[in-house]
């Protein structure tokens, strides 16, 4: 292989992506972070965010992520990552066949979709089963609606639906507070049925079933780790996730994971923003020895 254009591509321009993006930059290397989307990955999607001193929205927050990254010197580029060949340095192919060469690689890709995981799911796909309340939530403006699942991105979710929706029925069992407005309880999605759109759920919890009319659900649960390019040879936990080492090295040389897609990440926002922070370290530790 020639020799590489840049010192590291980042895959995946969320949270975690543009942040270790950033500080790999900002040690003097050259960047390119790549994704198939605009930058800012699932927080474009979001409404208000407290994690931080300051009040944001997803769309500020994406956005001051970016022009950080873009002051740094980081080149943001477009393109869904098909391919991945060499052991450093490497070769990045995407799927309009561009190939972009690194000294290093960050995966920070997230995870893809959820799946509830049910028996004719897919036909109620943009008819009543939805990834993004700040898209679709206007659409049910006054109707019942589930968020499935309780943790990661859910809260923030069910919280942008309050005021929106009639109702908001978060299932699963919460790892924090549950947001003013919204009714929490156990339970899994194991049905769903409706003749011109979904109409209602069934949901099973402790052996019980009981159904709940409904016009909408916003699926956070099932979801799988955006790793698929990926070489069979770099490790995965049972999920799929990728395992690393304290700093996101991966078994692979010279591979870093960060954010969502790793073995053991929280998904939330903070901790992704963190988990940027850390792998930039190992990354420019790695490329300076």
């Amino acid at each position: 292989m020639d020799t590489p254009s840049y010192d590291v591509i980042v895959i995946g321009a969320g949270p975690a992506g543009l942040t270790a993006a950033t500080d790999i930059a900002r040690a003097g290397l050259k960047v390119l972070c790549l994704d198939k989307l605009a930058p800012g990955g699932e927080i474009m999607n979001l409404g208000e965010l407290h994690d931080f001193d300051e009040i944001f929205d997803g769309t500020q927050m994406a956005s001051r992520l970016t022009d950080d990254a873009v002051v740094a010197g980081v080149e943001i580029g477009f393109g869904e990552v098909s391919s991945i060949a060499g052991q450093g340095p490497f070769e990045v192919g995407t799927a309009d066949g561009e190939r972009h060469g690194a000294r290093a690689l960050v995966v920070a890709t997230g995870l893809n979709k959820g799946k509830l995981g049910v028996p004719g799911e897919e036909d109620y796909e943009g008819r009543g089963l939805s990834h993004c309340a700040n898209c679709d939530g206007p659409l049910y403006a006054g109707q019942p609606v589930i968020i499935a699942g309780a943790t990661g991105w859910a809260p923030y979710e069910a919280k942008a639906l309050v005021g929106i929706a009639g109702e908001v029925t978060m299932l699963g069992v919460p790892d924090g507070d549950v947001p003013e407005g919204v009714t929490s309880q156990p339970g899994r999605i194991v049905g769903v049925e409706g003749s011109g759109g979904l109409e209602a759920v069934t949901v099973e919890n402790d052996g019980q079933r009981n159904t709940i009319p409904t016009n909408a659900v916003f699926v956070y649960v099932g979801r799988s780790p955006a790793a698929e390019f990926l070489p069979d040879s770099l490790a995965r936990d049972a999920t799929g996730h990728i395992v690393v080492d304290q700093g996101g090295r991966t078994g692979l040389p010279l591979v870093f994971a960060a954010g969502d897609v790793r073995s053991g990440s929280k998904e939330y926002l903070a901790n992704a923003i963190e988990d940027g922070q850390r792998v930039a370290k190992s990354v420019v530790a790695a490329l300076n020895q």
